[in-house]
């Protein structure tokens, strides 16, 4: 698990944020952990939390590793490489680099798997550099408080643009495939911003139905639907002093996108059967999964709305592209489901690499039904591939026979039998619901319902 080493003038303690899997430890003369990664942990299979607690010497006698090179850095004051053998079978070839004070003492030891020059023997540091290594990988668990991985480059640049512009009302378009987490980038830059302490209202442009869309966003007066007698205020309206979030704003009907930017150009709106406007002040935020402008070329996507709601564009890649982000996420589902079924699953190595070369098309939504399953059925030997072939249908014959006394209503059946089936067509489309709706031969919103039916009659039963 090595990396290249070929930016010349690049600070030495930048390797240690490459993006691809890295072992990590920062100590003190003494052998403290004061940073580590969620990487690391995963080698030896014990949380991060509990790992930043440890002493490298304690991790040894306990049986994690096989011995600490950590400890012989900070005894001979020079660098030691070699192979380090994990509990859980991993095999890492790991260099230990003391940092030597003004006096020639050992400050700090860095531990890493990443390939430093051989006429690198330690850092000849003072305080400054300990402190830019602090910020540089400590940093990150801030952000992860916020529901945020970013241990790659790519995310940790995504999070600097949001910290820059969150203070500011400028709308934003959040691009990328299905399950890269577009919610949680704009809840991150809602929790950031000034109006954290208002509403964040998300709507699912493409769960709803075009007839009910105008009502949904706009509210209505009373009298206006037959037997309603109440006023009720809409989606924007509620969004007033917060953030208003379009999932999927490239199912938003031609109508309604004509008078959504009629709302964004005068900051207020109409409830449907009302005569008067109402002042609205909430940030706008978009996301979408397809390419907006090829849609606004063949007429499905109005141009002036486009460039109202693009003006701070951000695109998430694909989880397959960002190898370090996967390691931080595999480690905080498995943290997360062993604590929600108290359950006490551990990530072998085999297992590890295979989820690390998967494609995951569906992303990180992906990714927590796979630990999920790992976890509830603490299962490491069937690969990916073989239960993307046969998981689906053997959990519903599973669940049918385990609950066929509380499925009898054909209603349930029915319902739980389309929530599979139409599970398995997304996955197929990885996680495409335009692609997916059209295989089906059905609206989009009707998979959503489906799916939504299914875990309702799921959850209750």
């Amino acid at each position: 698990m090595t990396k290249k080493n070929k930016n010349a003038g690049k600070p030495a303690f930048e390797e240690l944020v490459e993006e691809y899997p890295s072992t990590l430890f920062v100590t003190d003369q003494n052998g403290n952990i004061l940073i580590s990664n969620e990487f690391t942990a995963l080698t030896i299979g014990i949380h991060l939390e509990e790992l930043l607690k440890a002493n490298v010497q304690d991790l040894v006698k306990a049986g994690y590793y096989n011995n600490s090179i950590t400890m012989e850095a900070i005894a001979t004051k020079q660098k030691v490489s070699r192979t380090v053998n994990t509990s859980r079978g991993f095999h890492v070839f790991s260099s230990a680099i003391p940092i030597l004070d003004k006096d020639g003492e050992v400050q700090l030891v860095v531990t890493t798997s990443n390939e430093f020059s051989q006429e690198q023997n330690y850092y000849e540091a003072n305080v400054p550099v300990a402190q830019q290594i602090h910020k540089q990988l400590g940093g990150m668990a801030a952000e992860k408080k916020k529901g945020i991985v970013a241990e790659s480059l790519a995310m940790k640049q995504i999070i600097k643009v949001c910290n820059q512009i969150a203070s500011y009302d400028s709308k934003v378009l959040i691009y990328g495939e299905s399950g890269t987490g577009k919610e949680v980038i704009a809840k991150y830059i809602h929790l950031k911003s000034e109006k954290w302490k208002g509403p964040f209202i998300a709507i699912n442009c493409a769960a709803i139905a075009p007839s009910l869309f105008e009502y949904e966003l706009f509210g209505y007066e009373k009298g206006v639907l037959e037997g309603q007698t109440e006023v009720k205020a809409g989606m924007i309206e509620i969004a007033n002093g917060g953030v208003l979030f379009l999932d999927e704003i490239a199912d938003l009907p031609l109508e309604m996108q004509a008078k959504l930017l009629r709302v964004l150009e005068n900051n207020e709106v109409r409830r449907v059967g009302g005569l008067t406007n109402i002042p609205v002040n909430c940030r706008v935020i978009s996301a979408t999964n397809r390419d907006l402008w090829s849609l606004v070329k063949k007429g499905l996507f109005r141009e002036d709305l486009y460039y109202r709601i693009n003006v701070i564009p951000i695109h998430i890649p694909p989880l397959r592209n960002r190898k370090l982000d996967l390691v931080g996420l595999i480690s905080s589902f498995i943290t997360s489901f062993n604590e929600m079924y108290g359950k006490k699953y551990v990530l072998s190595a085999e297992e590890f690499d295979k989820m690390l070369n998967q494609p995951w098309h569906g992303n990180v939504r992906e990714l927590r039904n796979y630990i999920e399953r790992l976890v509830v059925t603490e299962h490491v030997g069937q690969s990916i591939q073989e239960e993307e072939q046969i998981g689906d249908w053997f959990s519903l014959d599973h669940f049918i026979e385990k609950n066929k006394h509380q499925l009898a209503s054909l209603k349930d059946f029915t319902a739980v039998a389309e929530g599979h089936y139409i599970k398995k067509v997304l996955q197929d489309c990885a996680g495409n619901g335009t692609e997916a709706a059209k295989r089906l031969n059905v609206d989009r919103s009707v998979i959503y319902r489906k799916l939504k039916k299914m875990e309702e009659v799921l959850r209750f039963k």
